[in-house]
């Protein structure tokens, strides 16, 4: 509750006047927050600011305060995987509270090998919630070359009930990247070894598909075969994360029509996550995907330092508006949807008394704008999102310059002009 001085309520924080969105409790009205010891203990017209220890005014009519957004996948081992031999992971908070996001999800940067990171480095110091899954094979992106697994061993049972056991709380679901030449020999044995592993540990299994480099197979059939085989595989609470990629392996066929077992995925309760990433998002296949009526549960990043300076969470969210995509499905995929999609639907993605204080206020910026996917292609939109405040635990924090040399918005569209 509210602590008291001379007979008063007194609030540590107040966001007035700020138009709240938030879809999981359908609210969209302007409302004030009131805020004590980093939770909502007020949300109401008209409270007062003589109340409060400190008041952030909202002002803009396109400005909007919705819950903290959650990107659920993204790579912030920072300092586990090196430059020039694994793949470099982000700062946490350089892409969590200062990129206006106040929970991230590190999806398998690290195996067994070093998930140590995390407790000993990462979450001691970030301000950014951070949740950790853990990647199948041992050693994951810190070594050379384009696989993660490279051998039936690197998927240690053995090791990953001791890390598990060792660690409790600290993993809180598995990545499989269905990537690489021995997805191709063995990849029906890794897909069943892996699930296997998060139904003995009763967590989510995330599944990469899509390989950029499967081109070079001598049958890259065996490929999209295997991605059938994982939505056959996965269940209730699982994740297929990419599924826009435009590489062999995606959920649609040649001619643009959705492989059956996708839909029967669905209905089983697996989640679908775009998760874009710098070199897993087609443009064509997400436009062809909507116009058969298959929409993404969530949106995420797939940020790693390759993918830092291309876009953030918030551009993404624009990417989705450019395609048709409404303000209220993109916070909805980025808040309560996301929170669902992590098990965490009772903590995070609302907004409503007796929540922790997470929230990200951001502008909706009318423009001619120009996006690009992975394959190089622009395509364009009239609206951008860009982060103004983020609030972490009651605390606000002023995000960073921006992704581009210019900013945060994306590039103009010069054939508007």
């Amino acid at each position: 509750m509210a602590s008291k001085a001379e007979g008063r309520v007194v609030y540590d924080l107040l966001i007035k006047g700020g138009h709240v969105l938030d879809p999981a409790t359908d609210t969209d009205a302007i409302l004030d927050i009131g805020i004590v010891g980093g939770s909502i203990v007020a949300l109401a017209s008209d409270l007062d600011s003589a109340e409060a220890s400190s008041v952030m005014e909202i002002r803009g009519n396109q400005r909007y305060v919705v819950p903290g957004l959650i990107d659920m996948h993204t790579h912030v081992a920072h300092g586990a995987t090196t430059l020039g031999v694994g793949m470099a992971c982000c700062d946490p908070d350089t892409i969590g509270v200062k990129s206006g996001v106040t929970t991230v999800v590190d999806c398998g940067s690290v195996g067994v090998a070093n998930i140590g990171v995390f407790p000993a480095h990462i979450l001691k110091t970030a301000q950014t919630r951070v949740i950790c899954y853990l990647n199948v094979g041992s050693f994951a992106h810190t070594m050379p070359g384009h696989a993660d697994i490279n051998a039936l061993s690197d998927v240690n049972q053995d090791a990953i009930a001791k890390c598990i056991e060792s660690n409790p709380g600290l993993v809180k679901g598995f990545k499989l990247r269905v990537v690489g030449p021995i997805m191709a020999e063995r990849g029906e044995e890794l897909v069943r070894a892996s699930k296997a592993v998060a139904v003995e540990h009763h967590l989510p299994l995330m599944v990469h598909i899509g390989d950029s480099e499967a081109a070079g197979y001598k049958d890259p059939g065996q490929i999209s075969a295997l991605t059938r085989f994982v939505l056959g595989t996965l269940t209730e609470g699982d994740v297929l994360t990419h599924l826009c990629t435009p590489h062999v392996g995606g959920v649609m066929d040649a001619e643009h029509r959705l492989v059956p077992e996708l839909k029967e995925a669905r209905s089983n309760g697996v989640v679908l996550d775009p998760a874009l990433g710098r070199g897993n998002f087609g443009y064509e296949v997400a436009m062809v995907q909507a116009q058969l009526g298959l929409h993404p549960d969530t949106i995420s990043s797939d940020l790693t330092v390759f993918g830092q300076s291309f876009h953030c969470l918030l551009e993404c969210m624009s990417k989705f508006m450019a395609i048709g995509y409404s303000l209220r499905d993109v916070v909805t995929m980025t808040t309560s949807a996301a929170a669902r999609a992590i098990g965490l639907q009772d903590k995070l993605g609302e907004i409503s008394v007796g929540r922790e204080a997470d929230l990200s206020i951001i502008d909706v910026v009318d423009g001619a704008f120009q996006f690009v996917d992975t394959a190089g292609t622009v395509f364009r939109g009239s609206k951008a999102l860009v982060p103004v405040h983020t609030v972490r635990k009651g605390e606000p924090v002023v995000p960073g310059w921006g992704t581009h040399p210019w900013g945060w918005l994306p590039a103009n569209d010069t054939s508007a002009a």
